[in-house]
Formats: C-alpha cells, structure tokens, sequence
C-alpha cells in the first residue's frame, strides 16, 4: 500500500523545485486484490453510513482496480462525416494535458482527453468522466466541505481498450502536484490532504481545509484544464516529462491521435470506443497557421471549418457567404493595471480621476466594434457571483478635469499638467501581440493627452509581460505606470489571486485588509447566498479603489463555416463537445 498520499512541497504557479525522482505512480493491481475483506467492508460501509467520519478518524488506504479489461483498440468501419479542419496559431510543445501552457494545446487536449467534470455554454458544471457533480444536497460533500466524492462512470475506455477507474484519478492528482512535472498551477491540487479509492469507480478526496471552490477546480478547468491520466501507461516509466505519451498520447476522448507532421497539422480519428458513442465525423485536422491572413483565406475558401478571430479579423469576414459567427464569453476581463506600489497611482484619487477621463464605451465601439463590451467586474457575467449594479467611476471628462486640479495636477501655458514643477507623465505598456491592446493603448493615450496629461506607449511582448517579478516580469516587478491586462478566471468567482494583497496574480500591487478579509471568508463558505453577497462587497470596495479601470468583457468570435453543425463553444473550450461536430446541408 501506499500509505498516506500527500502532495510533497507545497509549490506555486510555474516555479520548479529541485529535488529527486517522484515514486512511481498508482497502485497495482496486486495492493488493492490484497486488501483484506474486513477492510472493504468497513469502506463500503463508511460510503454508505459516514464515510467522512471514517476518513477524520482512521487512517485511509487507497486502492485501485484489481483488473483492466483486456482487449486492444482498433478502427475497424467507417465513421459518418467527413473531415473538419480548424487551425492552431502554433505547434504545441507536446500533447500531454497537463502539461499544457497555450490555449491551442489546450485545445486540441479536449480532443483526446476528458475530465472528471466539464463546462457546458452557459458556464454550468457538468458530469463528464464522473456520472454527477458533487454537491451538498446529494451527498457528495460533507458538512464541514472537507471530504468529496466522484462517483466514476464504468463504461469509458482508454484509446488502448482498457478501462479508466479511480486509480486513474489519483495517479492524475499525483503527477499534477508532482514538483519534478512542469504543471502550468498546482491550485487547489495542493490543498489535497489524502485521496482514496474505495472502489474501483468511486475517488474520496480529503481537503486540508474547507476551499469552496474546490469541485469548480479540481480535475475540471480551475486555473488550467487537468484532464485525467492513463495511469498503466506510465506504471514501468513514471518520468512524466521524458514519456513518449507526450508525443503519442492515449487518452479517453471521442479523438485520437493518428499522426503530428510537426509545424504543419495534426491529425484525429474517431475512437469508437468513445464513452458518449462514435464520433460524427471521421476525421478532425488540426492546421498550424502561425499567418492570420493565411486563417482568413482559407475560412473564405472554405478549407477551414472554424477558427477563432479578432474583431478586426470579425469586421473583415463579415461579408463572406459562406461564413456565419458564433459567440462565447471570455471567462474575465481585459482592462488597464494601474501600479498601486507607487506614485502617481498609490493615491485612489487618481486612480478615480484617470478611470472617469477614459470613454470605456467609445473604446468598445471603435475598436471592437462592441463585441468586446464595457464590463465594471472582474468576473464574467455568466458568474453566479457578478453583480450587474456595481459601477467603476463614469466617463466624465469635466469631473476628471476638477479632480486632477484639486490633485495640485494642474494645466500649465504649454497645456501639461504639472505639479511642484513635474509633469504628469505616465508610461502605458502594452504588449504588440494583441491588436486589441495596441489599439487601447493609443486610444487611452489620446484621451488622456486631452486632459493634459503626458502618457508614453511602451510595448512589451507578452511574455516578458506575465513572468513572475523574480524572473523580472514587468507586471508583477511593478515597472510601469498604466498596463493593458487581461485576466481569465476559472468557473468559480475566485478573484484572490488577483486582488488579495499577497495574490500570486495581483498585477497592481493592490493592497486593502478588508478585501483579504472578505476573499478569505469567501474561499471558506460554502453557502452560495452567503458568497455571493461576499463578492458583491468585493466587487463595490474594487469600483471605488479601482487598482483595474475594467474596460472590456470580451466575446470570442467564431468564425464558422455554414455548413458545420454541432459546434458550440463554451467559456472555456471550443473543442469540448467535438463528438457532435458533423456537416451537412
């Protein structure tokens, strides 16, 4: 047996330990067929008549299958449809889920892989690889919010014909917290206190402490997608980061992998084994078009089915016949940092009089055509937490004008604010990756100049932009003045990250006890009335200190051929329910 399975050092996002080899994964199958009937008994009996007393009290052993089925996997038949071709901005690093650090490897994950919960359109959990998600009311939470239980389904395969069981899970749990493996966020992961497996389709997973969102984090998309593992795979080789299954990897979903001609496409059949049915298309290609204007060639062509497009690249394929758009809201917001740590910005009167100088709707309009709408929230509005009356300060140019006089920042004869013989002069940066962030910056500049205020562009690439401050990341080192943002959030309202004083994401250096206090109470109570009116004073006291001028609640544009059907993105994924993807008349 195992013992006690604990995560080893607690770790934080994309920081790697040194330290040697991890143990090997999983259970055999040899320990749990070992496990004496005295103690299955007591188990099952604990599942059904106190279960989380059990496990407060006693020690817990975990388990996996005794048995795989036998069998291998082979694509005898045809599949309907035909092939559906999307595009990729790059070619992935590799093809292990949880190892992925783009959106597009993201993607084509959700093809091959599945997790134990998903996200439908509307930002709802789901059951996926679990047959229910886990609630208070059906008894898979306990009172305290300490213990939860996934309930498996028992007809999904691997790609390889094998059966998934909880030992899948846990092996998964334990690559994820794993310090040698380079895993994007170990949130949440590292709250987990022991994990058991009382059947083989049954996962218990103990908490340290309460964490609301815990099922909303937990092998679902939280701050990154963890999709489940095939633990036999790896049970001779357990070093995650050197396996060939990066390159050829099996997983669950309605794809596989049939071949990766590197930089050019990978390419997808259907698994008949798949747990929801075959597939309705044959095949899915995934094309490596790194030249946006080779995506919109060949969407007019027709030689892709779908791709995700900005508004500019919206505006310009409107007139396409043969294309239609399909709309998804971004999990978040995009917007503009202003440095708390230091002047100008550590004083909120500012901060309120810069906010009330910028046109958030005129931004809107000009430079996403309103697909991007004004938003006054960090969280989305499909959030069960946001809260539509909270207001930042309101685009009032005179007001703004009176506010940086009583500053002492006043107009000089050349027209530039100035206070004890200094300019007010301020540095915007941005990142020249993102159109949309350019354009803001020049456009916010614009605004500000005609309030006498000298602002300079500055353009950073995103990823000197987003590294953590000991790796002189220019958001989190706080060298700058102003900085266009973007932050997604996970399906919980969990903003603590972003805006608590020691929050791994806290770009603005924004520091408030009484919003630590409220974030904490929030991250422990599980009562959804008692959260939400919890955000609802965060969301107020953030309008007021505006440390994030929120600018835009951002759409995703997809633009889809007319023919294809099924497609359906959600927040999170446009590739979550593939299966369904077909064309026809």
């Amino acid at each position: 047996m195992h013992g006690n399975l604990k995560p080893k050092a607690k770790r934080h996002d994309r920081v790697r330990f040194a330290g040697s080899r991890a143990r090997t994964y999983g259970c055999s199958r040899v320990q749990m067929c070992a496990t004496s009937a005295w103690l299955r008994l007591h188990i099952a009996r604990g599942l059904r008549t106190g279960l989380f007393a059990l496990l407060a009290a006693s020690a817990v052993f975990v388990m996996s299958a005794c048995a795989y089925a036998p069998g291998s996997h082979t694509l005898a038949g045809r599949a309907r449809g035909t092939a559906i071709t999307f595009n990729l901005s790059q070619d992935p690093h590799n093809l292990n889920p949880i190892l992925a650090q783009s959106d597009d490897e993201r993607q084509i994950a959700h093809l091959m892989f599945d997790m134990l919960l998903d996200v439908d359109p509307q930002g709802r959990l789901v059951p996926a690889l679990a047959v229910r998600v886990p609630t208070r009311a059906n008894g898979d939470i306990s009172p305290d919010g300490r213990v939860i239980i996934y309930h498996l389904r028992n007809d999904v395969r691997w790609q390889d014909g094998r059966s998934l069981t909880a030992s899948d899970v846990i092996f998964t749990w334990r690559a994820i917290t794993d310090r040698d493996n380079d895993v994007a966020s170990t949130r949440g992961y590292d709250l987990v206190d022991l994990i058991v497996a009382p059947d083989p389709y049954t996962v218990v997973v103990r908490l340290r402490r309460s964490w609301a969102p815990a099922v909303a984090t937990l092998f679902t998309y939280g701050d990154n997608p963890m999709p489940i593992l095939p633990a036999h795979v790896f049970a001779n080789n357990p070093d995650l980061m050197h396996s060939s299954f990066n390159d050829h990897p099996i997983g669950t979903g309605p794809y596989e992998l049939v071949r990766w001609e590197r930089g050019t496409r990978l390419i997808f059949r259907a698994n008949k084994l798949y747990f929801r049915g075959p597939p309705k298309a044959r095949t899915i290609v995934a094309a490596i078009l790194p030249d946006t204007n080779t995506t919109m060639t060949m969407l007019q062509t027709g030689q892709l089915d779908w791709s995700l497009q900005s508004p500019a690249q919206r505006l310009a394929l409107t007139r396409a016949p043969n294309l239609r758009f399909i709309y998804a809201p971004f999990a978040g917001f995009g917007g503009i940092a202003f440095d708390c740590r230091r002047p100008p910005f550590n004083d909120v009167r500012l901060r309120r009089a810069i906010t009330m100088a910028i046109d958030r709707r005129r931004l809107s309009a000009a430079i996403t055509g309103a697909q991007y709408p004004v938003t006054d929230s960090d969280l989305p509005r499909f959030s069960w937490a946001f809260d539509p009356n909270v207001r930042l300060p309101a685009f009032d140019p005179a007001a703004a004008d009176r506010a940086l006089d009583a500053l002492g920042w006043r107009r000089g004869p050349d027209g530039w604010r100035a206070r004890a013989g200094r300019r007010l002069a301020l540095t915007f940066v941005t990142f020249p990756e993102g159109d949309t962030a350019v354009r803001t910056a020049e456009y916010v500049a614009e605004m500000l100049r005609a309030r006498g205020i000298d602002v300079t562009i500055k353009k950073v690439t995103v990823a000197q932009f987003y590294l953590p401050a000991s790796e002189g990341g220019l958001l989190l080192s706080g060298r700058y003045d102003m900085a266009y943002v973007v932050w997604r959030s996970g399906v919980d309202p969990d903003d603590s990250d972003l805006v608590t004083c020691r929050g791994a994401q806290n770009y603005a250096g924004y520091c408030n006890s009484q919003v630590d206090a409220l974030e904490s109470r929030a991250l422990t109570a599980w009562d959804l009335t008692t959260r939400r009116l919890l955000y609802r004073r965060i969301q107020e006291i953030l309008a007021h200190d505006v440390p994030y001028a929120y600018l835009y609640a951002p759409l995703y544009s997809f633009a889809v051929q007319r023919g294809l059907r099924g497609f359906d993105p959600t927040p999170f994924s446009p590739t979550w329910n593939a299966y369904t993807w077909h064309k026809g008349s």
